[in-house]
C-alpha cells in the first residue's frame, strides 16, 4: 500500500482529484474518484475498485523549507478501506526518497508522532493519536529526513481536516 508518485500540476478542486485518483496506486480501480466535497484546506473523494470502497481526504503542504529541487508532489492523506477493515490510516508522501532506515516526525500542536518510512511515504504508528491531534490543531509540520541533505518540513493547514474526515467516514463508515 504505497504511493510513490504524484506528478506536478495545478491545484484546483478537479485538479487535485483526478491526480489523486490517477497516481496514486493505493486508490487504483475502474472508476474515477468522486469529490465528496473541498473542506478548507482538505478534500475529500471515495473511489470503487475491484478491491472495494476506498475513501480518501487529501491536503498539500502549504509552507516547506530545504525541499530538494527535484521533489516530486508532496501530500498527506487519511483513508478508510472498509473491505480491508483499515480505517483513518495515515500516509505522508514526501516527494523524495528519505533515507533509509530514517524515521521521520509529525508535530501537531505539542505532540510529537514519530512515524516509520518506506522509500517516500511515511506511516503513522498510532493513527488513532494522530487523527485526534489532526482534529484540534491548526498546522501540522512534517519534518522527513532525505538520503542527503538537510531534514525538509513541510507545513499542513488543517482546516476542514475534521469536516474532511467526516465525510470519508460517512461514505466509507468509518469511525
Amino acid at each position: 500500500m504505497m504511493i510513490r508518485r504524484f506528478a506536478p500540476l495545478v491545484l484546483g478542486t478537479a485538479a487535485l482529484g483526478l491526480l489523486l485518483g490517477l497516481t496514486l496506486p493505493l486508490m487504483a480501480a475502474d472508476t474515477a474518484p468522486k469529490s465528496l466535497g473541498k473542506f478548507g484546506e482538505w478534500e475529500a473523494f471515495a473511489k470503487t475498485g475491484p478491491d472495494g470502497k476506498v475513501c480518501y481526504a487529501a491536503s498539500l503542504p502549504k509552507q516547506s523549507k530545504n525541499a530538494p529541487k527535484t521533489r516530486e508532489r508532496a501530500y498527506t492523506l487519511v483513508s478508510n478501506r472498509p473491505s480491508d477493515k483499515s480505517h483513518n490510516v495515515i500516509g505522508i508522501t514526501a516527494g523524495f526518497a528519505l533515507k533509509k532506515g530514517a524515521s521521520a516526525l509529525l508535530q501537531v500542536s505539542g505532540n510529537r508522532f514519530d512515524l516509520y518510512t518506506v522509500d517516500q511515504t511515511a506511516w503513522s504508528r498510532d493513527d488513532k493519536a494522530v487523527v485526534a491531534a489532526l482534529t484540534k490543531a491548526k498546522t501540522a509540520t512534517f519534518v522527513g529526513y532525505p538520503a542527503k541533505g538537510e531534514p525538509v518540513a513541510d507545513v499542513y493547514g488543517l482546516e476542514g481536516f475534521g469536516d474532511a474526515k467526516a465525510a470519508i467516514d460517512k461514505a466509507c463508515g468509518g469511525k
